[in-house]
């Protein structure tokens, strides 16, 4: 799995992503060089955007095997670079989560991603990622 070496890439999911399985063509643009934040936008509907992250700075035993299909839909090889990243929620009270079972993937070469569902029972849909805390209004 590389990093990301370009600021903004065009993806191009086949199969939609889930919720939006007509929307095909998204922009995952990074905040800025190094950062593992990225926003990923939608070119067909500016209404839909998400906001994700590369996961493995803040969770570095993240792993999974790629199911056979997924790798045939994306045609990813052994050497073929790859991008993952997943998605994240600000929820009630400034927490902050991660989508650790459906990770998205991202062939470098050809731009094909999908979001993957995992059968691995040790992540979670809304992994805390982080705690926002909200100033005491007698600061």
């Amino acid at each position: 799995m590389s990093s990301l070496d370009v600021q903004i890439k065009e993806l191009i999911f086949q199969d939609g992503v889930p919720g939006f399985p007509e929307l095909q063509r998204f922009l995952l643009v990074q905040g800025e060089p190094g950062s593992p934040f990225f926003s990923l936008q939608s070119q067909e509907d500016e209404q839909v955007g998400f906001w994700v992250i590369e996961p493995f700075l803040f969770f570095p035993e993240y792993e999974f095997t790629l199911p056979d299909s997924v790798k045939a839909q994306l045609q990813i090889e052994e050497d073929t670079p790859m991008f993952i990243c997943n998605v994240v929620s600000f929820r009630e009270e400034g927490q902050i989560t991660v989508n650790l079972k459906a990770p998205i993937v991202l062939n470098e070469k050809n731009q094909l991603a999908k979001q993957v569902i995992l059968n691995a029972e040790q992540y979670e849909i809304r992994e805390p990622l982080m705690q926002i805390r909200a100033k005491a209004a007698s600061e």
